[in-house]
């Protein structure tokens, strides 16, 4: 027989999954239970799971890297969290996320986050500095120090320092600084001082006249869009 010693053992309190929260300008905190406030709740669902619904100003911190999941809130906040995902909220705000996920909400501000997806934004979406990002159907996009970004049916959208960048859709972009670049049936792009251009169907104005311009031989970012028709691309130089 083997004796062990107890405080050996790992513990299940080794990871304080304690979410420290900001109510309407009240702060408090949460690791298990229900809290109800101002006819909203916080609901405690795993070790490290966080709900919160129809809270009208709200802010979570924390929570060692635990996950956090708003639906119909006013204004909501996540800071220094695991994965967050917004559903129908006003405005939403992340600042330092592993995986962060936004639907049907008006606004959107995220920075500093690995994987983003935003979808169906009324307002202006903005996110500077994320790994993979993929943002549609936005009213405006506002893009920097990304690595990986997709943006597909923007009216607006604006992309700076960013590595590979696909701009889908669009009416008018404005891309400036970034590695590889692909304009895909666009109104009006405006791209500056980046390295490849590839452009399959649209308009686009080159700030440099000896900056490579190449014809999209690729598949569409859309996997569903018809095939690429011989339609003339109007190519400008500033």
């Amino acid at each position: 027989m083997v004796a062990v010693d107890p405080k050996a053992l790992p513990s299940a309190k080794a990871v304080n999954h304690q979410f420290n929260v900001v109510i309407d300008g009240a702060e408090t905190t949460i690791h298990e239970g229900v809290l109800r406030c101002n006819g909203g709740t916080l609901t405690v669902v795993s070790p490290g799971v966080l709900e919160v619904n129809r809270l009208q100003h709200v802010v979570v911190r924390g929570g060692g890297g635990g996950d956090v999941r708003f639906a119909r809130c006013g204004f909501a906040a996540a800071e220094a969290c695991g994965a967050v995902s917004f559903h129908r909220c006003d405005a939403v705000r992340v600042d330092g996320a592993g995986e962060v996920a936004v639907r049907r909400c008006r606004s959107a501000d995220v920075e500093r986050a690995g994987t983003v997806s935003i979808r169906r934004c009324k307002g202006a979406a903005r996110v500077h500095g994320a790994g993979e990002l993929r943002l549609g159907r936005c009213r405006e996009a506002d893009v920097g120090n990304c690595s990986d970004v997709a943006l597909g049916r923007c009216r607006e959208a604006r992309a700076d320092w960013c590595g590979s960048l696909g701009v889908q859709r669009c009416r008018s972009a404005d891309v400036s600084r970034c590695s590889a670049v692909r304009v895909d049936r666009c109104g009006d792009a405006n791209v500056s001082s980046c390295g490849s251009v590839m452009v399959r169907r649209g308009k686009v104005n080159m700030a440099e006249a000896h900056q490579p311009l190449q014809e999209w031989q690729e598949q569409p970012l859309c996997p569903k869009a018809e095939p690429a028709d011989p339609v003339p691309m109007e190519i400008m130089s500033k």
